[in-house]
């Protein structure tokens, strides 16, 4: 094959227009490694080399494209398709390709699969080395590419953890050689100029020590203090309305105090809120509000009680509900402006040196420190909290409210008056035949999670004047985020004559890893994960958590065990006994025949009634044995893979996971994609865990040396999936 060039371009100028442009595009790709998960930006680089060579040699697509095809699913097979051959790897992803243009038009990049996912990105570096071709070859233009490059690695490494600072001389290099270059270029054919044999070499050489001499200079120059320590919080809240204004337009999501106008659309946030060290997922209350008004949430006014740091006067659960007795490590983070408890529910003693005591709102159960020094906020401090365990049996007993307090039904069943018929229809017509209040909340809860209604941050409605916010997001809008989903829960509950809260405060946070000295798993927790959702009060029980949000699932669990004692245990040693001598046997003297009666194995035959008892026993403990196979192979699963730490452990666990969904009724097709079927589980059990537990099981399976990290990330959901699916 010849090498050629372009018209008016000779073979090492072209050369030097791939190696700058590809040198441009590189800088695209180096800051993946940093703020995100790709792992892989190598071979992305790799490819856009080949395409700048064979863009280079002018290759003919019937040879260029078949290579990139095979470069492409050759990544795709060592990513993602394991010991398939290119072939086979090629068949799987063609079987995946339905399935992932349906998705296209819905803009669902987040439900394609990983391998399509990476295909289009590949589509996307040809495209780029193609234009860049052509305004580079043809054009002989370099201006706007290489100014939102400049912009691109600035903007990042504003807003991440990129550091641009070597990123931004290689660009400004780059940029400066091609822009030179092509404006010598245009020149010499605009005016059709005849140079001499070394005039090139001359331009080039005396604009490299241009470019050479400026950036020198712009390194070694003073420079000014920023402006802003951190500019990302100023211009976050650019534009928001304060909490105090009550408005409901682009607001900057977090927890507020200001619940009276819900609606609209909210800004993602990650300033951090605070750290936690549990032992258990689960979500962080602040507070809760009872007086819906329509457009929002109110609390009455209560009398603030001041208690002991172990002692909050409030009661969680009842009799009813089995508990563990848990303790969670908080940091709160600087920036965090409000001072008061955040906290597990089941919360019963706070633990720090910076407080007193605690001041406790029992109507709203926000809690904040008491005798803290004038200005100062809490900073650590411990809780300790009763961790819910509820009992399906004790929750469906519940069928009417007699055995609720009259102030606590009537406080948790308010409705406005003005609240639609439409709404109280729709509570009758979802909880119709259902006989207890577990089974009507649950009607509602999975009405809300039905594809009738769609999460959305950005397109949210706010009500008119005249309109009820509850009504306007189930009727009309169907779409919004946690506000929209918990307040229409707990007033459908309402209407169904069920007392109902709605609750504030987080979600359990991002997984950081696992505390070694502590003994639990850190989870760091932002704005981004303030959240609102529903608790429900049956006696016998007490409040018990329900989660309506779309896409969100809830964090504790319920179990059909009525055993409620723990039994006791057995004695470590046992005191011996003699073992009296067998007296012998006299003839002299009659005997009860009864008294001597032994088994005769000799007698054991398939005539012998014997014989039928015993298989009939075993038969019965077989039966019974297969029939609870669910619950003590997943007991047996979590004891076996539970407290293993090495980095082995997740490739037995995860198939063991696969067994036990297998055993629950949720079976794999033929031919259906890990991610695939993890979509089918969570859409079957109404979470995302399936799908976080895949994703890093993937990871680690190509990765092998982060097996045990990722283990550690999805270990919990991995153990509460397993528990989930053994009733």
């Amino acid at each position: 094959m010849r090498v050629t060039s372009p018209p008016g371009n000779r073979p090492l100028t072209a050369a030097l227009y791939c190696l700058f442009a590809f040198l441009l595009l590189w800088e695209w790709l180096v800051p993946l490694d940093v703020y995100t998960d790709t792992g892989s930006t190598g071979i992305f680089v790799a490819f856009i080399a080949l395409n700048f060579l064979l863009t280079y040699f002018r290759v003919t697509w019937l040879i260029s494209v078949p290579l990139q095809l095979l470069f492409v699913m050759g990544v795709l097979r060592l990513m993602f398709y394991g010991k398939e051959t290119v072939i086979g790897a090629a068949s799987s992803f063609i079987g995946e390709l339905a399935y992932n243009i349906s998705l296209v038009p819905a803009s669902s990049w987040i439900e394609m699969t990983a391998p399509f996912r990476t295909f289009l990105f590949f589509v996307l570096l040809w495209l780029l080395v193609y234009l860049l071709h052509y305004w580079i070859i043809i054009q002989k233009r370099i201006l706007f590419f290489f100014v939102m490059t400049l912009i691109y690695i600035t903007v990042l490494d504003t807003f991440t953890e990129y550091d641009a600072s070597a990123a931004v001389i290689r660009v400004a290099a780059a940029g400066f050689v091609l822009l030179g270059m092509l404006n010598f270029d245009r020149l010499k054919g605009m005016e059709k100029l005849k140079l001499k044999k070394y005039t090139g070499l001359k331009w080039t050489m005396m604009l490299a020590v241009f470019i050479a001499a400026s950036i020198l200079a712009g390194v070694s120059a003073p420079k000014a203090a920023p402006q802003w320590e951190d500019p990302v919080p100023f211009l976050t809240s650019y534009g928001s309305l304060d909490e105090a204004d009550g408005g409901s337009g682009m607001k900057r999501i977090g927890y507020g105090t200001n619940d009276r106008n819900l609606g609209g659309a909210f800004m993602q946030d990650d300033t951090p809120v605070f750290t936690a060290t549990s032992e258990r997922r689960h979500y962080w209350r602040v507070e809760s509000k009872d007086i819906y008004t329509g457009k929002g949430w109110t609390a009455r006014k209560g009398s603030i009680e001041s208690k002991e740091k172990d002692r909050t006067g409030i009661r969680w659960s009842e009799e009813g509900t089995r508990t563990e007795r848990l303790k969670a490590k908080i940091q709160i983070a600087d920036q965090y402006r409000y001072n008061h408890v955040i906290y597990p529910l089941g919360f019963y003693e706070y633990v720090s040196g910076e407080a007193d005591g605690l001041l406790v709102n029992p109507d709203t159960q926000l809690i904040t420190p008491d005798g803290l020094p004038e200005n100062e906020k809490i900073r650590n401090y411990e809780v300790r909290y009763d961790y819910p365990s509820y009992n399906l049996e004790v929750l469906k007993g519940v069928t009417d409210g007699g055995e609720v307090p009259a102030y606590l039904m009537n406080r948790y069943t308010q409705l406005p008056d003005e609240l639609p018929q439409r709404v109280l229809d729709l509570a009758a017509g979802l909880t119709e035949g259902k006989e207890n209040w577990y089974d009507k909340a649950k009607a509602i809860e999975a009405h809300l999670n039905s594809s009738d209604f769609t999460y959305n941050t950005q397109e949210v409605g706010t009500p008119a004047e005249n309109q009820d916010y509850v009504d306007q997001f189930l009727f009309e809008t169907m779409q919004g985020y946690c506000d929209n989903f918990s307040t229409s829960m707990t007033v459908l509950l309402r209407a169904s004559g069920i007392p109902a809260r709605w609750v504030k405060g987080y979600t359990e946070g991002e997984y950081r890893g696992f505390d070694s000295e502590g003994g639990g798993r850190t989870y760091e927790v932002t704005n981004n994960n303030a959240h609102s959702w529903v608790e429900v009060y049956f006696p016998g029980a007490g409040w018990v958590t329900f989660e309506p949000t779309k896409g969100f699932s809830n964090p504790y669990y319920f179990t059909e065990n009525t055993d409620t004692e723990t039994p006791a245990p057995a004695p470590e040693t046992q005191p011996e006994t003699e073992t009296p001598e067998r007296p012998q046997d006299n003839p002299s003297e009659p005997q009860n025949e009864a008294s001597k009666q032994t088994f005769d194995w000799s007698t054991f035959s398939f005539g012998n009634p014997g014989f039928y008892i015993l298989a009939g026993i075993l038969a019965a403990a077989a039966a019974g044995i297969y029939a609870t196979r669910k619950k003590w192979l997943a007991a047996w699963a979590v004891l076996r893979y539970k407290n293993r730490s090495d980095g082995e452990v997740f490739f037995l666990a995860y198939p063991a996971l696969l067994k036990q969904l297998d055993r629950a009724g949720i079976r794999r097709r033929e031919g259906e994609t890990l991610r695939e079927y993890a979509k089918n589980v969570d859409y079957s059990l109404s979470t995302r865990d399936m799908l976080h537990i895949t994703s890093s099981y993937e990871k680690a399976l190509y990765k092998r040396d982060d097996a045990k990290a990722e283990w550690d990330k999805v270990a919990e959901l991995w153990e509460n999936l397993i528990k989930r699916t053994s009733y």
